[in-house]
């Protein structure tokens, strides 16, 4: 199989139900042979009722809200495909989106990783584009960057990169914490995500601490929005690989 898109879901009213309904139908009409792609769809314990159409794709995991990390880590872990994607519930992928990654890896054929724009679709329907995030490239890698470059399924890697490093770290992780804290760490926090990133990226620490007056060594502040699994997971594939930014906007991204 090419390609597995994976996306993580938990549904809590009407209006998160009908963007996923887009999100859903946004794949089912990709003009790529529908039988080179899957759809992970990986039910994080929502509390809306949830369904999906019977489309032969979609291939559907049901688990406990355990979060969106251990959610991607479990659709990643039945991926088949040789190419991976991530979309978020509430977003859509273009039609053309998996002939333009074909294409893209095609025409680079040294990369194991491409990086693209997308469309932000705000609440009054105005749309702009954001363009592909390009650091600088290292002989090994990327330079050090901080958060607010990436967006969650903007990038595309090939399954051999995940196969190497994996992904989200899993379940809980008691470690050394001592500018936050010494105890388990749980992914249900973006904070702990946050201070389990920074023990593992510590070149990382100056981009997500905030000082207190309780903790002069800084506190963790969140990756991202809601979680930063979008930074932290680029951030840990570009320490090995280089990723190629490529200026198309396949991704739309509906803003909250």
């Amino acid at each position: 199989m090419r390609f597995s898109i994976v996306t993580p879901v938990y549904l809590y009213d009407e209006n998160r139900a009908e963007l996923f309904k887009k999100s859903i139908e946004s794949i089912n009409q990709l003009d790529y042979d529908h039988t080179e792609f899957e759809h992970i769809i990986v039910n994080d314990g929502s509390i809306y009722p949830f369904s999906v159409p019977a489309y032969p794709h979609i291939k559907v995991i049901n688990q406990p809200n355990l979060q969106r990390l251990t959610a991607y880590n479990t659709g990643l872990k039945e991926a088949v495909g040789d190419y991976i994607l991530l979309l978020d519930s509430d977003d859509e992928f273009t039609p053309d989106t998996l002939s333009l990654v074909e294409r893209a890896f095609k025409e680079n054929p040294k990369y194991k990783m491409l990086n693209f724009g997308c469309t932000f679709i705000h609440k009054d329907g105005a749309e702009n584009n954001r363009d592909p995030f390009m650091p600088k490239a290292l002989k090994i890698g990327h330079e050090i960057f901080g958060g607010g470059n990436i967006v969650n399924g903007t990038f595309v890697f090939k399954k051999e990169i995940y196969q190497k490093l994996q992904a989200y770290p899993e379940g809980i992780k008691t470690i050394n914490v001592p500018w936050y804290k010494d105890t388990e760490l749980f992914w249900t926090s973006p904070y702990d995500f946050s201070a389990y990133a920074q023990v593992e990226f510590p070149e990382i620490q100056p981009y997500f601490q905030v000082k207190h007056p309780d903790h002069p060594a800084g506190l963790p502040k969140e990756l991202g929005n809601p979680y930063g699994n979008d930074f932290y997971l680029f951030y840990k594939y570009t320490r090995k690989y280089k990723s190629k930014p490529i200026k198309e906007y396949f991704l739309r991204v509906h803003l909250k």
